[in-house]
């Protein structure tokens, strides 16, 4: 990889770092090439996985990584703390109960069905599950906060940055359609139900 990048000086998706260093400026120490074309500062890349949660995701493409990368990441000195929040959020996932993860499925299905022109279903339907979910032992309620599940748009295929806590709150708040909110849910609560 240091070959590649110091002396054949090959071409990179992008030519500077999330902080905007050129990427011929990042020192061998902290240098790293992802499989899909990127060259990384490893410090720079390590801080943005953690401020997103751990999930291994591109910060500028927003792809997850391949299984390859995130295990040279995780190897990687300056990416070593990532492995643990990798646990965490494995560990968040068993944090849920099924009649919760049943309940995102119907909060879902309600958002994505609803025609109405003032949206109070949907809105109705939110506050319903926020209520329920104030109702549970705080570590699933965490979960439902912090949790994070690889999902894409279904109409524009972009993928998703958000914690299930995140969409119900934009939702909520209006800072999101919520039909958007609706798709996302639904597919966190098929993406739960497959990790149990």
């Amino acid at each position: 990889m240091h070959v590649e990048h110091e002396i054949l000086e090959r071409p990179y998706v992008n030519d500077e770092t999330m902080l905007g260093d050129q990427v011929s400026d990042i020192p061998r120490s902290n240098f790293w090439a992802s499989e899909d074309g990127y060259a990384w500062d490893m410090e720079e890349l390590a801080a943005a996985l953690s401020a997103n949660g751990g999930v291994m995701r591109n910060p500028l493409s927003r792809e997850l990584f391949s299984p390859e990368d995130v295990r040279s990441i995780v190897q990687h000195p300056l990416g070593g703390h990532l492995g643990a929040l990798q646990v965490q959020q494995a560990e968040l996932v068993k944090g849920l109960r099924q009649s919760t993860i049943e309940r995102l499925s119907q909060l879902s299905k309600l958002l994505l069905e609803d025609q109405s022109l003032d949206s109070i279903p949907s809105r109705r339907g939110i506050d319903e599950f926020l209520n329920y979910l104030a109702s549970l032992p705080a570590s699933e309620q965490k979960a439902v906060d912090m949790l994070r599940v690889p999902a894409r748009d279904s109409h524009t295929g972009q993928a998703y940055d958000w914690s299930i806590g995140d969409a119900l709150r934009d939702g909520q708040a209006n800072k999101v359609c919520l039909h958007k909110t609706g798709d996302f849910i639904g597919q966190a609560a098929t993406h739960l139900k497959l990790q149990r």
